[in-house]
């Protein structure tokens, strides 16, 4: 599944600079500099989801209002993708008959991400499918 794909950080960071512009704002200096730094690494786009705080920590130079923004934006995207993702297990499992079987799932996004995982359980299960899912071992 690729819809994973759609949480990336650059994507996110784009996202924000987007969501900022159809408000009529401006994107700040240190609002540009901490998205250009959320492309370095998937924990902050994490950590962002999570709290408020935790964008405030990451990026002390940002203001709360643009914390609030970024977070809400991380948020709603990561949120998306789980559900969009987990719409592709269900297709599959109604594919099958809706059989129950176990889902093998391998990424980064899914085993780090703060609530992916359990963003893509809850929505398999507000679909009413029966598919497990699990971490992948090589």
């Amino acid at each position: 599944m690729r819809e994973e794909a759609v949480v990336s950080t650059q994507s996110t960071g784009d996202l924000v600079r987007l969501e900022l512009l159809s408000r009529g704002k401006s994107c700040s200096d240190a609002l540009r500099a901490a998205l250009a730094d959320v492309a370095i690494g998937g924990e902050v786009v994490s950590d962002c989801c999570e709290s408020v705080g935790k964008v405030a920590a990451h990026f002390p130079t940002v203001s709360e209002a643009d914390s609030v923004l970024v977070h809400e934006v991380c948020s709603a995207v990561s949120d998306r993708a789980a559900m969009l993702a987990a719409a592709g297990v269900v297709a599959i499992w109604k594919k099958r008959g809706k059989v129950p079987f176990v889902a093998a799932v391998d990424g980064s996004v899914f085993i780090k991400h703060s609530t992916f995982a359990s963003k893509m359980r809850e929505t398999i299960a507000l679909l009413g499918c029966n598919v497990t899912l699990e971490i992948a071992t090589d």
